[in-house]
């Protein structure tokens, strides 16, 4: 069953309504006025990103950044807006509480497909609880990590405390003075295979640095092209933890015929995407070479299969 959550009071939806309208400066308001706050309450995304209910928490700066900026990381929600369409199929492997999820169950509509997999317990609940509560047939959350094999890891969780809840990740021994859960993790093959589950349209991944991890777990997909567009997000520092580098990544990609690109975080970028967040997916995507050598860690890659990248040209 859902958690019973009150709606947003008087005041939040007020100050969203001036927030989300503000030419500039937003960022800086809502940081200011909610990074402390432990406020938590049922809010609603924008209209382009579905108008979904969910549960937020003003401690979690994902979710005051979509309730109270009306949007958070478009330059990737620009390129799911871009290529999701009503009866395709979109996997958001550490998915967090939903934010893609939610997004991409309002493109796809009751037609197409989504699954959801995130392993931390506390951050599943969320996301169990937000696509119960705004009725998503089409969505399927599973309470796994993606890995190389079907087995028990170790998750070395966030802080509940503190306000970026996207850091949880795999580790092989337990940090000391930072929670860990026992975690199920999962082959992505065949786990989409069970689900009933063939080609998918678009896959997101932000793991931690398991990045080399889930990848193997895809192997065969990879080598069918099963995985049309992949947005994936790299993390060097945490992959260095475990004996990896980014190169590692881009080599499993890149034997399978995927095309890489980057997208654009450059500070005149972030900018760009922060006030004019409903402009054409196109405009933030960069040769991949470029993007890496300039440590962007946001990466685009399209299969052999799939069809160009609308309105971009290298």
């Amino acid at each position: 069953m859902t958690e019973e959550l009150k709606a947003a009071p008087v005041w939040a939806n007020v100050v969203a309504s001036i927030t989300r309208r503000m030419p500039m400066g937003k960022h800086r308001l809502i940081e200011g006025l909610f990074s402390k706050s432990n406020q938590r309450f049922v809010g609603a995304m924008v209209a382009e990103l579905g108008g979904y209910r969910f549960d937020c928490c003003l401690r979690d700066r994902v979710a005051r950044s979509i309730f109270f900026a009306g949007y958070h990381a478009m330059q990737e929600m620009r390129f799911v807006r871009l290529v999701l369409q009503p009866g395709m199929t979109f996997v958001d492997v550490g998915s967090n509480w939903g934010v893609f999820t939610l997004l991409a169950a309002h493109l796809v509509g009751d037609t197409g497909r989504v699954v959801a997999l995130e392993p931390d317990p506390r951050i599943f609940a969320k996301l169990k609880s937000n696509v119960e509560r705004n009725h998503l047939k089409q969505v399927a959350p599973v309470e796994t990590a993606a890995a190389d094999s079907d087995s028990i890891l170790t998750l070395a969780a966030h802080d509940h405390t503190t306000e970026n809840w996207e850091i949880s990740r795999l580790v092989e021994s337990a940090p000391i003075q930072q929670p860990v859960f026992k975690v199920k993790a999962r082959k992505l093959d065949g786990l989409l295979d069970e689900a009933g589950i063939g080609d998918v349209d678009l896959l997101k991944m932000d793991v931690e640095g398991a990045e080399d991890m889930a990848l193997t777990g895809m192997e065969a997909g990879l080598a069918k092209q099963r995985y049309r567009r992949i947005l994936l997000e790299l993390h060097p520092p945490q992959l260095a933890e475990r004996g990896k580098t980014v190169g590692d990544v881009v080599a499993l990609l890149t034997a399978q015929g995927y095309k890489g690109y980057g997208l654009d975080y450059t500070e005149s970028g972030m900018r760009k995407a922060y006030y004019h967040p409903w402009a054409h997916g196109s405009e933030f995507i960069l040769p991949l070479d470029h993007a890496l050598a300039n440590q962007m860690r946001h990466t685009l890659w399209v299969s052999p299969e799939a069809s160009a990248i609308p309105q971009y040209e290298p």
